[in-house]
């Protein structure tokens, strides 16, 4: 939690200083320079940031974040059910049981995993937009480009698992390619998927390229794979809190109507059209993939091993499996008549959806309450804190020995020789400023910054100049009487990227607003 709370403040604190988009981190994350706005997604953060200046508040900010994300989440959801020729009521209840979905809760609250709980948000579009393109409307092919480039500017592992999906919804409606024009559309989206998405992947391989980096927290996946029986007894009992589980992984579950809409599915099966038995059929793959019965130790020497937890696919199971959540409820709805019978029957569905959430978060929060390690200390959430894992900050650090890192995370430099503690810091809008005398007028420093591209230097406005080659962490000579600046300057792919990711929303939301307004 401590670790996205400070990146929101970290882009709050930017924002004040007149930067939307920073790229180097210095407000919080120990006070060290911290090239995190390139490795991870911040874009979607932004209205979280924005909220937080608006009420003066980070709590209250969160919250309100989280409830446009929600909001943002059931509108998409909503057009997606429209698009695939779903009744009002069916759209209606499978975005609100999508909306409050036990994973998408355990994210929330449970984990706090911000950028997984934002990309779920925009997953549901990407998988509609392939599905327009090879067998679909394909004029609605820019649900892909938008949906899979904003999943990327959320969460780069959630991302990842969209791809897996789109690939096999590819594969299963690949005929469509023989069209020339649903190809074209095919190609057209991946392009400006790219375009889209540059403001954070050319910076991001433009430093993967300049320096060597170690795989952000590696996993044994097998020991994060709950065991079948957990993972299905778990989401009959619509678990949230992680103090109802021996291992914190085990909470994770699809909850008891999801649960129940996949047994009825399968009752059911015969009676689906062929889009909801593909959401059944790879819905239950995918659930039992998701725990300990699938052999993930023989996927630990491929790339699927960054995924991490294999509990992550549960997130795609959750949006293929709300589709027949609220087919299920609407049948059920529709069994009655009487207008004033189907009322009763329509409050009783939405009861059905949001009293196991309700109870839920109830017995989560209680829990809470009640345990003697629970964060109430608001220093925990700062940059004043002592825990390291807290940040994470060996993530997107360059590989270096244990020593360089050391001295990073404690502010020491070495300087001619000796080793001297940095206090008098101040953090810049993608800079740091040392203001120690320690490191005045002498002959070599070792700044406690590692070397990331497009870092630059400087005394005043004379930029002092550094070896790449010698060390990990950046070494000048022959300082002079004034602070040392250490700034971030973007480079003309940083540049470029942001113009190029603006031209394209603007593009695909103006494609958009038209052919919303044509069809009307």
């Amino acid at each position: 939690m401590p670790y996205h709370i400070n990146r929101i403040q970290e882009l709050t604190d930017n924002i004040k200083e007149g930067n939307w988009y920073p790229y180097l981190y210095s407000h919080h994350f120990k006070d060290t320079a911290y090239l995190l706005g390139v490795f991870y997604p911040q874009l979607t953060l932004i209205p979280f940031a924005l909220a937080c200046l608006l009420v003066k508040n980070y709590v209250t900010g969160i919250y309100i974040g989280m409830s446009f994300f929600s909001f943002l989440t059931m509108i998409n959801v909503y057009v997606v059910m429209k698009k695939l020729k779903r009744t009002q009521l069916e759209s209606f209840l499978t975005s609100v049981v999508y909306c409050f979905c036990t994973y998408r809760s355990i994210n929330a609250f449970s984990r706090f995993a911000l950028g997984e709980y934002i990309g779920m948000t925009f997953i549901p579009l990407a998988m509609y937009g392939l599905y327009a393109i090879l067998v679909g409307n394909r004029r609605d092919w820019v649900f892909l480009p938008i949906g899979l480039s904003f999943t990327l500017l959320s969460h780069v592992l959630s991302a990842f698992l969209c791809i897996c999906i789109l690939i096999i919804i590819f594969i299963t409606c690949i005929k469509g390619l023989k069209d020339i024009k649903r190809l074209k559309a095919l190609i057209l989206s991946c392009f400006l998927f790219v375009c889209s998405s540059a403001i954070f992947i050319f910076p991001f391989l433009e430093q993967e390229s300049f320096n060597n980096y170690n795989q952000p927290s590696p996993t044994y996946m097998p020991g994060f794979a709950p065991n079948l029986s957990t993972l299905l007894m778990n989401s009959l009992s619509n678990l949230l809190s992680v103090f109802q589980v021996s291992n914190w992984w085990e909470v994770s579950n699809v909850g008891f109507v999801l649960l129940i809409a996949f047994l009825w599915g399968i009752i059911k099966f015969k009676q689906l059209n062929l889009v909801n038995k593909f959401f059944v059929i790879y819905g239950g793959i995918l659930f039992l993939i998701s725990s300990s019965i699938f052999p993930w130790s023989i996927f630990m020497a491929t790339p699927i091993r960054v995924i991490q937890f294999p509990f992550r696919l549960l997130e795609i199971v959750s949006i293929l499996l709300s589709p027949i959540a609220g087919l299920m409820l609407t049948r059920v709805i529709n069994y009655v008549k009487e207008t004033q019978l189907k009322m009763i029957m329509f409050i009783g569905t939405i009861l059905f959806i949001v009293l196991p959430w309700y109870s839920s978060i109830e017995t989560f929060i209680h829990l809470g309450k009640n345990q003697n390690n629970n964060f109430y200390n608001g220093m925990i959430y700062s940059a004043k804190s002592h825990d390291m894992t807290n940040w994470w900050l060996d993530q997107y650090t360059p590989q270096m020995n244990k020593e360089d890192y050391n001295k990073i995370i404690n502010h020491k430099a070495t300087v001619d020789g000796k080793v001297v503690k940095l206090k008098n810091i101040r953090p810049i809008s993608n800079g740091i400023v040392y203001f120690d005398n320690d490191i005045r007028n002498k002959h070599k420093i070792t700044l406690p910054v590692a070397q990331y591209k497009n870092l630059k230097v400087y005394q005043k406005n004379k930029m002092k100049k550094y070896d790449i080659e010698k060390s990990s962490l950046i070494t000048i000579k022959n300082t002079s009487n004034l602070p040392i600046t250490v700034k971030y300057i973007p480079s003309f792919i940083d540049i470029i990227s942001v113009y190029m990711s603006i031209i394209t929303w603007l593009a695909l939301l103006l494609y958009s607003t038209k052919r919303y307004f044509r069809s009307r």
